[in-house]
This record gives C-alpha cells, sequence and structure tokens, in this order.
C-alpha cells in the first residue's frame, strides 16, 4: 500500500462503517437506486458525448454506482474499474464486470489500470471532502495530469450554495474532529476551472440527512461530545433550515450535493 496521508487516514478511520454497514449508512443512501438515479443520468449522458472504453470509479467504494449502471444497460463492451483504497469496500463490489483496483486516488495512474491509447471516463461520489481545504487542488490537479483532452469527468460532490450554510457545515466536521472540508458551489466551480477541467453543466442532487446517532458511530463520538457539539453550534449558528438543527437527543444536519459534468481542456 502506498504511504498514507491525511486523507488516507481519514478514509481509513472509518473502516468500521465500511462493507455492509455502508450499504445501510444515513438511511441507506449510498445504495438507493432512486437516490443515484440522478448521478447516473449525468453519467449516461456523458457516455453518449464521449464515447469511453474504460469507465473508472474512483474512490467507488462498495461499487454500487457502477453497479447500477450496469442495471441502466450500459454498453457491456465499456470496461468498468472501481478503485478504493478500502478492501472491505473492494469486497463488497461483487461483480464480474468490475475490475477493482486498491490505491488511493492520489497515487494512481491510467497506466494502472489500461493501455494509454483507450478512451476515459472518471466518475465520483462523495470523496473530494476526505481531502481537505489544502489537499483537494492538488488532487484535482493529479487527477487531471491522469486525462487526455476532451475525456470527461462526472462526480457528486459535497458542495453548498451558501456561504453561511458551508461555513456551519464546515464548524460541525471540525468540531467531530474530523479533517474533511467542503467548498461552496462557486468555489468548486473555480478550481475545476483552475485545474484543467471545463464545466459542462452543474445540478442538484438529492440532500443526504445525518442525525448525531449515525454521526457519533461513525466518527466514534461520546453522548458528552455530541451533547457539547449540539449546543456549541446551536450557539454560534441557530438553527439553519436545511443544515443544521438541534434536537433534544443530539443534532441533525443536511449534506448538500452537487453533481459537476466536466471535460477535460
Amino acid at each position: 500500500m502506498n504511504v498514507l496521508d491525511k486523507s488516507d487516514t481519514e478514509v481509513l478511520r472509518e473502516i468500521g462503517v465500511h462493507g455492509s454497514q455502508w450499504e445501510r449508512l444515513h438511511g441507506g443512501y449510498f445504495s438507493d437506486s432512486d437516490v443515484v438515479s440522478c448521478l447516473v443520468k449525468e453519467i449516461r449522458k456523458s457516455i453518449e458525448v464521449s464515447n469511453p472504453d474504460v469507465i473508472v470509479d474512483l474512490a467507488g467504494g462498495t461499487g454500487y454506482v457502477l453497479r447500477e449502471l450496469i442495471r441502466s444497460n450500459i454498453d457491456p463492451c465499456i470496461r468498468l474499474v472501481n478503485i478504493d483504497l478500502s478492501g472491505r469496500q473492494l469486497y463488497r463490489t461483487n461483480d464480474p464486470r468490475i475490475s477493482c483496483l486498491r490505491k488511493s486516488i492520489r497515487k494512481f495512474h491510467r497506466d494502472d489500470i489500461c493501455p494509454e491509447a483507450e478512451r476515459f471516463l472518471f466518475v465520483m461520489r462523495s470523496a473530494f471532502h476526505y481531502f481537505g481545504r489544502e489537499r483537494l487542488a492538488p488532487l484535482l490537479r493529479h487527477l487531471r495530469s491522469q486525462m487526455k483532452k476532451g475525456e470527461m469527468f462526472v462526480h457528486q460532490t459535497a458542495s453548498f450554495a451558501f456561504r453561511k450554510d458551508v461555513s456551519c457545515m464546515n464548524m460541525l466536521y471540525q468540531m467531530m474532529g474530523t479533517a474533511k472540508w467542503f467548498p461552496t458551489v462557486r468555489e468548486m466551480r473555480r478550481l475545476l476551472r483552475d485545474e484543467g477541467w471545463s464545466i459542462v453543466y452543474v445540478s442538484r442532487a438529492p440532500k443526504l440527512f445525518l442525525t448525531s446517532k449515525d454521526l457519533a458511530g461513525r466518527y466514534n463520538l461520546s453522548k458528552e461530545t455530541v451533547k457539547r457539539i449540539s449546543e456549541s453550534m446551536f450557539r454560534h449558528n441557530g438553527d439553519i433550515e436545511n443544515v443544521f438543527a438541534k434536537i433534544p437527543d443530539g443534532f441533525c444536519a443536511y449534506l448538500h450535493y452537487y453533481i459537476y459534468r466536466c471535460v477535460a481542456v
């Protein structure tokens, strides 16, 4: 395995919810065909435009997005590759059409997958926030370096329309002891453009409803810590509709998602 950095350890910190538990986490959000349908739709549009030989799911977890693409009857000649750092996630992929590569996406190269001549389409769901503010631009630069001009990248990324909303969410995740970071949609668009992508289309994806009970299990938070976070967040921000609310036994929050359809320029 590669030498780990903060983003990798952030992934592996959650190993306890990987595998079969991941598919039930947060009300089954990451294994819900209705939830993922908007992402599949945008990926299929990119397939029609770019005619890829290979679809690579970056940090693809259990391979659910690729399995949904198969279920949507994409061309069976397209190779499907799931890259993830977690062996427990890859073990759940369990489809003969999908090849797995256990590796950090900050270190993978297209030569790890197939010959240079083949056309790639990159897809991703809910991974960029693991890399934090400082490491996101270098990751985007690395991913762009593994693409050819005209290849497409479709990703569903946690991001927010309004500064006050994203500030609230970043405060919450900092208080939970994670290194995760969320941008505004405007910041994400700028980062993508700066690192060599033209943005074809941006659309909303379903919000992820978070409870302090689920987050406590995911990040190993005590009841006392949850109570302290809830009170502190409410004191600083109050309740923000569709973002954060204090409730009697903790708090609840919403993670906002947008789908970015991009082309390498």
